[in-house]
């Protein structure tokens, strides 16, 4: 017998997630998440287009906001991501001036990326845009079971990554 979990929903409404594993229906956990994920990426499009930058070029450069200097498949292990997805996005913001590759060290074939002027500076333009789009996301939403949800969702990446 699956187990269930009852909420109520904004509108008064009790709402049932299944937790059956071959419960795949629009309530189910992964339903769910993909559904979110969806409206956080059309959300950080459509504020960024503006800028001139995808979601995925947004990802690189939240990144290197953090930490420059990896390598490609340094990044893309930290990025979960394949290396080969990276190609593309990087070159694009080679290009566009927010980002260069570096050769350092004794290896000579790797590249390093680091971020240019024009890419540090993009940081005070995007990073509200982030946190405006997360603070939409939990309106009306008490603190404490959004600190749950997030804690929750770590568990299950963690459960699927088999950490």
């Amino acid at each position: 017998m699956p187990s269930t979990a009852t909420r109520t929903t904004p509108a008064g409404q009790r709402s049932r997630v299944v937790h059956h594993p071959h419960a795949l229906t629009d309530r189910s956990l992964s339903f769910l998440v993909r559904q979110a994920h969806r409206a956080f990426v059309a959300k950080l499009a459509d504020r960024l287009l503006p800028h001139g930058v995808s979601v995925a070029e947004w990802a690189v450069l939240r990144r290197l906001w953090q930490q420059e200097g990896f390598t490609q498949v340094d990044l893309a292990d930290r990025m979960r991501v394949r290396k080969a997805s990276l190609t593309a996005v990087l070159a694009s913001l080679e290009r566009k001036g927010f980002m260069r590759r570096t050769r350092r060290g004794e290896d000579l074939r790797k590249y390093h990326l680091f971020l240019t002027k024009g890419g540090r500076e993009l940081k005070e333009k995007l990073l509200p845009i982030g946190v405006a789009i997360n603070r939409e996301a939990v309106a009306g939403i008490d603190p404490d079971d959004a600190a749950q949800v997030a804690f929750l969702l770590e568990q299950v990446i963690a459960n699927l990554e088999g950490r």
